[in-house]
């Protein structure tokens, strides 16, 4: 299968779990996002208000609409137009501008205005792209001088059986 092929299936399957997806991660996150992730990735892009971030693959907007409220202009990006609608729709009264693109399509990032961004972060989008290194090269052009770039993946370890059921488990009980 070709990265075309892989990113048009990537894009159908997450246009079918918007819903469910949305639904699990409401207006901030799940309990992984909210404890570990967001956290992390705030404190090591240092947002500072009235800075232009970008969020590559901002799903339905979680941490992008937590960027606007520590004062940046956001632009944030998804792959799947159902999840951008869903961003949309729990964002309103935020300096947040929704596109959908694809960030494997490097142009097409790149578009997104060259040297402007003081901040770009991907949390959780990485481990679904076919090829990373053409968001890697946009990235690189999109960031400013001095500008910072912080990406999240999951670890190896959260994708076994047992680390499946704690997750799930916790999420169903609500902690």
């Amino acid at each position: 299968m070709d990265d075309y092929a892989l990113n048009d299936e990537v894009r159908q399957q997450w246009n079918l779990k918007a819903e469910f997806w949305d639904a699990l991660h409401g207006d901030e996150g799940n309990a992984f996002h909210r404890f570990l992730v967001s956290p992390a990735a705030e404190r090591l892009l240092g947002i500072q208000p009235g800075e232009l971030a970008l969020d590559v693959g901002c799903g339905n907007g979680t941490f992008a609409r937590r960027m606007a409220d520590l004062g940046a202009k956001v632009v944030a990006t998804d792959i799947s137009d159902k999840l951008i609608e869903r961003a949309k729709a729990r964002s309103e009264g935020r300096d947040i501008v929704y596109q959908v693109v694809d960030a494997t399509n490097e142009t097409a990032l790149a578009a997104l205005g060259e040297g402007q961004f003081d901040a770009v972060v991907s949390n959780m989008a990485m481990m679904d792209m076919a090829s990373i290194q053409p968001m890697l090269r946009a990235v690189r052009r999109l960031l400013k001088v001095e500008g910072r770039f912080v990406f999240t993946v999951m670890h190896p370890c959260f994708n076994s059986t047992v680390a499946t059921f704690v997750m799930e488990s916790t999420e169903r009980e609500g902690r």
